[in-house]
C-alpha cells in the first residue's frame, strides 16, 4: 500500500472533531450565561451529522456585540444598517447580538437565552452549509434549530 492510500485511509477511519470553542462578550448592557451557552453548543454540535460537522472550521470564535456594533458589521458585508442577529464567517467566526435578542424573544415566545441560542445555532448551522435563501431551506434550517434546541431523546427505558 502506498503511503497516500494509507494516509486516505487514516483519514476516513479517524472523525473529524469538533471544532475548538472559542468565547468573547464584548457587550455590557446585557448579561449572559456562558456556561449555558457552552453546553447548549457542545450539545448541539454532537448531535449534528458527522458530514455536516465536517463542513465547520476546525475553531469556532463565538463574538457578542453590541448593538452599534453589529449594526456596522451588517452594513459592511450585507448592506443593511440596522443590527444584524447573528452573522457569520467563513473563517469560523459567529457574531451575535444580544441586544436584537432582548427586542424580539418576547414575539417569539421565547426567553432572552433560548433567543440567543437560537441565534447561535443558525450561525454553525451556516458554517455546517445549511442555507436559508429559499423558503424550503428557511424551514428547514428553523427545524433543525429547534431540534437542536430541545434535549436529547433518552435512549430505552
Amino acid at each position: 500500500m502506498s503511503s497516500d492510500q494509507e494516509s486516505a485511509t487514516l483519514r476516513t477511519d479517524v472523525p473529524n472533531p469538533k471544532p475548538t470553542l472559542h468565547w468573547s462578550n464584548r457587550q455590557r448592557r446585557h448579561r449572559l450565561n456562558l456556561a449555558f451557552f457552552r453546553q447548549k453548543v457542545e450539545r448541539a454540535l454532537e448531535r449534528l451529522p458527522s458530514d455536516r460537522i465536517d463542513r465547520l472550521p476546525p475553531s469556532l470564535e463565538i463574538v457578542f456585540i453590541g448593538a452599534s456594533e453589529s449594526s456596522r458589521l451588517h452594513l459592511r458585508f450585507l448592506g443593511d444598517p440596522t443590527p444584524a442577529d447573528v452573522l457569520a464567517f467563513p473563517h469560523g467566526e459567529i457574531v451575535v447580538c444580544p441586544a436584537v435578542a432582548a427586542a424580539l424573544c418576547k414575539g417569539h415566545n421565547l426567553s432572552f437565552q433560548d433567543e440567543l441560542l437560537t441565534y447561535l445555532l443558525h450561525g454553525i448551522l451556516h458554517l455546517a452549509g445549511y442555507r436559508d435563501s429559499n423558503r424550503s431551506g428557511a424551514l428547514s434550517m428553523r427545524g433543525i434549530q429547534c431540534r437542536l434546541r430541545r434535549p436529547p431523546k433518552k435512549r430505552g427505558g
